[in-house]
């Protein structure tokens, strides 16, 4: 059986390079009332925002102006709730910034996240 993937391990060091300009960031977190910053480099954070943060990693996936897929289905983030063929197509502030993540990065935190988002 392999090792789960973590964020000490894992996760953390895909956005080392953002934490500073992320930190500045304030997004409304379901799991309370009210904004909280992101901190990129917390795993705290992460696990509240992830949701969030997988959809702006996958907000490159779709080309929205020539409406094709940029990334075979299985890298594509489904909809919450969403059946078969179901993908998130944008999000509101892709990330990182400077252009697409790449892909071996948005697939470790995709199993991060069906790992259980483990310290």
């Amino acid at each position: 059986m392999s090792e789960r993937t973590s964020f000490k391990r894992d996760v953390q060091g895909l956005f080392s390079r953002y934490v500073a300009d992320m930190n500045k960031v304030k997004l409304s977190n379901p799991a309370s009332t009210g904004v909280q910053r992101l901190y990129l480099n917390d795993y705290v954070s992460v696990k509240a925002f992830a949701w969030q943060i997988q959809v702006a990693i996958h907000g490159y996936d779709y080309d929205s102006r020539n409406e094709k897929w940029l990334v075979d289905a299985h890298h594509r983030l489904r909809k919450p709730g969403g059946g078969e063929g179901q993908y998130v197509m944008s999000a509101p502030h892709p990330m990182p910034p400077d252009g697409r993540m790449p892909q071996e990065g948005i697939d470790i935190f995709d199993q991060w996240v069906r790992d259980g988002m483990q310290p």
